[in-house]
């Protein structure tokens, strides 16, 4: 048997309500040539059944079956490294494509001997509770941009990046082989989260294009990846993924406007990271991924967790004597703030304000409003302030709250 047009790969994890649909959508699919790689990771419904019900129907598809849970990536390695086809298409076993959409894709790759074509999709939610959590995602997967021609992966990147457009996730990369061989683009193993990037992809592509076809369907469902409550493991891999293409990045070298793109996809990717460890409701729970990864570690150890960038100094008798004051006031309210503000909450104190001097430009921080320093007058007897702003402005707003008759003040060090 020849080398097939395209190898599908499904990664399957307790999915019984939809992994027919997904499975139906590519096996009635018009490009006949292909062939489709399962592997499910330890369901515990019957998705694993399903998926054996179909390989003894359609010799196309093979499964592989995880005894024990590996995570998303390394589930996505596993059928990257059997994949046989000229291109490699990775699906989600809870979503589907729309007809046509390989035959679409393999034309336009081949015609045009691109390295990866990427594409638009639909996403939807599963219920009216699940399309309020979400709303703001689900036209993400829709290009806003136009983007003709072929042009280098980094281009593009570029490109996508100045029009805000989404860059997508592996469900809208149609992946030749060859090129993902060349330099071995494997994903990192282990990520429960940011399992689907593709930086490493638009870094070393030569030939890409981008096309409006929404040819893929995105569901938003209850109990997935992006709709559970967010755990520590999820952040460690968020972060870890992170690290990784900073990596990347350090070791390549590009134009001003592309540098510049750069600069702001990781500006932006680490305000969410920032954001997403303050939603992580078990931080006291073990490491499990970042021990493997000592760069990330570090940075996990150094700015995010109890002893951070900012607050190197704060001790077990600190953080005695603030919760012993009815209301705690934080000046400030950028990063220091926020790094405090985590402490604060890790250790069960929760009666705290975020106040400035002039509150006109900022209004509130994690949903919190922001105080006039002023306004706060009434709470000078029973309240502490910590001072949360940069060492050169430590010495004025001291000044400031001693003026404004506030005599518990502490300085964050």
């Amino acid at each position: 048997m020849g080398r097939p047009k395209v190898s599908v790969i499904i990664t399957v994890f307790n999915i019984e309500p939809y992994i027919r649909d997904c499975l139906d959508s590519v096996l009635k699919q018009s490009l006949r040539d292909i062939e489709v790689i399962c592997i499910d990771d330890a369901s515990t419904d019957h998705s694993l059944e399903i998926l054996y019900q179909y390989a003894e129907r359609d010799n196309r598809v093979r499964v592989i079956a995880q005894p024990e849970s590996i995570g998303p990536s390394t589930a996505r390695n596993i059928g990257y490294r059997e994949a046989k086809g000229e291109y490699v298409y990775q699906i989600d076993g809870d979503d589907w494509i729309v007809d046509g959409a390989l035959e679409r894709m393999y034309t336009c790759a081949a015609e045009n001997e691109l390295d990866f074509l990427t594409f638009s999709a639909s996403a939807f939610a599963d219920t009216e509770e699940i399309k309020q959590k979400v709303c703001h995602s689900l036209n993400l997967y829709i290009r806003i941009g136009a983007y003709r021609g072929v042009m280098s992966g980094m281009e593009l990147f570029a490109a996508c990046i100045r029009n805000g457009d989404f860059l997508g996730n592996l469900c809208c990369i149609f992946l030749n082989k060859d090129f993902f061989d060349s330099d071995n683009m494997y994903l990192v193993d282990g990520l429960y989260a940011s399992a689907d990037n593709n930086f490493q992809f638009y870094l070393n592509a030569r030939r890409v294009m981008c096309i409006p076809d929404a040819l893929y369907m995105r569901r938003f469902r209850e109990n997935s990846i992006v709709t559970s409550p967010k755990t520590l493991i999820k952040f460690e891999s968020m972060l870890t993924q992170y690290i990784h293409e900073i990596s990347l990045w350090n070791q390549s070298s590009f134009k001003d406007d592309i540098e510049s793109a750069l600069e702001t996809y990781f500006a932006v990717n680490w305000k969410g990271l920032l954001k997403a460890y303050g939603d992580v409701a078990d931080k006291d729970a073990s490491l499990r991924l970042l021990p493997k990864h000592k760069l990330a570690k570090f940075v996990y150890e150094q700015r995010f967790k109890e002893r951070g960038a900012y607050w190197t100094k704060q001790t077990d008798e600190v953080i005695d004597t603030i919760r012993s004051y009815k209301n705690v006031i934080i000046y400030g309210a950028k990063d220091i703030a926020q790094e405090v503000r985590y402490v604060l909450e890790k250790h069960g104190i929760c009666n705290y304000l975020f106040a400035v001097s002039d509150n006109r430009h900022e209004t509130d921080v994690a949903g919190r409003k922001i105080h006039n320093i002023d306004e706060l007058r009434d709470k000078r007897e029973d309240s502490i302030v910590l001072i949360a702003v940069s060492k050169r402005n430590q010495a004025a707003v001291k000044e400031k709250l001693e003026t404004t008759g506030f005599q518990n003040i502490f300085v964050v060090e």
